[in-house]
């Protein structure tokens, strides 16, 4: 049996606090290593061309990256197909 959530279809619910923040960010890196991958989110300084902030690191084991990005492209299908659809009336 193994340990990986990602080869399991685990059906769980999820909590959202009321006070969840929800932040903005115009840049984003990634780094693939051994075994996991690093996502970095930040900004740009408005006022510093040239320069920006990372502001949050998410680490994810390779497995998860891969579900994430199905699960991205997924959802930018569909909103692509609905915008399309709206813009067709």
């Amino acid at each position: 049996m193994s340990d990986d959530y990602s080869e399991q279809k685990v059906k769980i619910n999820a909590h959202i606090p009321p006070d969840l923040d929800y932040v903005y960010r115009d840049i984003a890196n990634v780094f693939v290593g051994d075994g996991d991958v690093v996502v970095e989110f930040g900004n740009f300084h408005r006022s510093m061309p040239g320069n920006a902030t990372i502001s949050n690191r998410i680490v994810l084991s390779v497995a998860n990256a891969y579900e994430l990005q199905n699960n991205l492209a997924q959802a930018l299908a569909e909103a692509q197909k609905k915008l399309q659809q709206e813009l067709n009336k």
